[in-house]
């Protein structure tokens, strides 16, 4: 794979690298609904993108690191907490008598956060004609140059280069680097850094909105991966290019390419972050930890995006270094990041709050043996439900597998996976010998999936066993 990325792979060198990491629900706001509550999907109360903000009343890690442990708790990013009202602009700020747009505080300090500078990401950010929200209103202050001479609003040239639907307007100089959401992102997070309380224990959430759909990269980042070529996607019938071009202008053409180019340059902003916490003397008191709250499909299956049980959606990369932390070491076995928040509440001396499910990771992460985690981990959305666990199968074999039982036909499913028994479907994958999720081996292991599916909620593990039973 012809990806440079050096700071995470400083990090993983410096600690410890999971390759079997898995989201709880592979999409933004039910997946840092998760995290931030310590919950399992269907106890998170968030299950879709736009149903629902984070419910208040509940309880976040956040609030026990700030409350319970004395942490000056920072968020900045596309947090998603408050994606279904946009961080109050759709309600008009309800319940928030000191809200203004664009201030990012619409439940900022119920949700635990000592400091902010909260704003949406990508689609969300363009999805009116005007600015709501921080990002798109800090575009509306600037002007860029056109061709010919005059001067047009960043938040224009930037809506239209996302959207694809004026070229004359998207061009390198309206489009620029300084004004990429990734790079507003890294200088708020800067700023919070140079504005907490000096002597305070600290936690900072840097939340990119990149890599993310639309793929629209600047001119720089596109020709930075020019000439290279990427895997081209399995099980895809199309015909996306995966050799990277020279671009005279921004553009969103090439998937992996452009996905390619936002990983890169989001690892530039991460070397930023942490060179600025060690020029505050504080790095070698610090856990860093690099992950994500979904993948991204890039053509697998002919799908892009998320929501599904596949590997490229619902497993991410995990890395975190650190004090205490075994340096260059890689787990293969499955985790979740869900256990993320048990994980920053343990090293902060802090217990979890009431119906918080989540499990730390500490014990793995300083050199404790897979059996000092939980047995299995979960993820699901809408009509799945699934779960990976390392254990053996009914020839012996030891290894994590990974059962998944859907309502109807899976989702987006693989060309070769079976359509639906009963009106439910099942499938069971050996996660190490087929990571694109190929073959079904429910069929050659029925006391493997006999083993598995009494993990998953009730609805599902009741369901698909009545569709497949004799």
């Amino acid at each position: 794979m012809p990806l440079h990325m050096p700071t995470v792979r400083k990090v993983a060198e410096n600690g410890v690298r999971f390759t079997q990491a898995y989201v709880p629900a592979p999409v933004c706001a039910p997946s840092r609904s998760c995290l931030a509550s310590g919950r399992e999907y269907d106890k998170a109360g968030v299950l879709t993108n736009f149903g629902n903000d984070y419910p208040t009343t509940q309880e976040t890690f956040y609030t026990r690191l700030r409350d319970e442990g004395g942490y000056h708790t920072m968020m900045t990013g596309k947090d998603d907490l408050t994606k279904a009202t946009q961080l109050g602009s759709r309600v008009n700020y309800t319940g928030c008598s000191y809200c203004v747009e664009g201030d990012g505080l619409y439940h900022q300090q119920e949700l635990g956060f000592a400091d902010g500078l909260r704003y949406s990401g990508k689609d969300d950010v363009i999805d009116t004609p005007q600015p709501h929200e921080m990002y798109g209103l800090f575009l509306s202050n600037h002007t860029v140059p056109l061709p010919n001479g005059s001067y047009i609003s960043a938040w224009d040239s930037h809506r239209a280069c996302l959207k694809g639907t004026d070229t004359s307007i998207c061009t390198t100089a309206t489009y620029p680097q300084a004004y990429y959401e990734d790079h507003f992102t890294t200088v708020n997070a800067l700023q919070l850094l140079d504005r907490k309380p000096s002597g305070k224990p600290w936690f900072l959430q840097v939340n990119f909105p990149g890599p993310h759909p639309p793929f629209a990269v600047t001119t720089t980042m596109a020709n930075s991966v020019a000439g290279r070529t990427w895997p081209q996607a399995t099980d895809y019938t199309g015909d996306n290019p995966t050799t990277c071009g020279d671009k005279e202008a921004p553009n969103s053409d090439y998937y992996r390419c452009n996905y390619g180019a936002e990983l890169e340059n989001i690892d530039s902003f991460f070397e930023q972050i942490i060179n600025k916490v060690e020029q505050l003397g504080e790095l070698e008191e610090t856990i860093v930890c690099i992950s994500s709250d979904h993948g991204e499909m890039l053509n697998d299956h002919n799908d892009t995006g998320k929501t599904l049980p596949w590997q490229g959606s619902a497993s991410v990369p995990l890395i975190c270094s650190g004090p205490g932390i075994t340096k260059n070491v890689t787990r293969a076995f499955p985790v979740g990041t869900l256990d993320l928040s048990a994980t920053f509440l343990d090293y902060a001396g802090v217990s979890l709050g009431v119906n918080m499910t989540s499990v730390s990771l500490r014990g793995v992460l300083e050199g404790g043996p897979a059996s000092s985690y939980k047995p299995y981990v979960s993820s699901g959305l809408n009509q799945w439900r699934m779960v990976v666990k390392n254990t053996t199968s009914d020839a012996g074999v030891v290894g994590s597998y990974k059962y998944i039982c859907c309502q109807g036909a899976c989702p987006s499913a693989p060309t070769t996976a079976p359509g639906p028994t009963n009106g439910w479907t099942q499938m069971l994958i050996n996660v190490e010998a087929d990571e694109f999720d190929m073959h079904d081996i429910a069929p050659q292991n029925p006391q493997l999936v006999e083993h598995l599916r009494p993990l998953l909620p009730p609805l599902y593990s009741e369901g698909c066993k009545k569709a497949y039973s004799p």
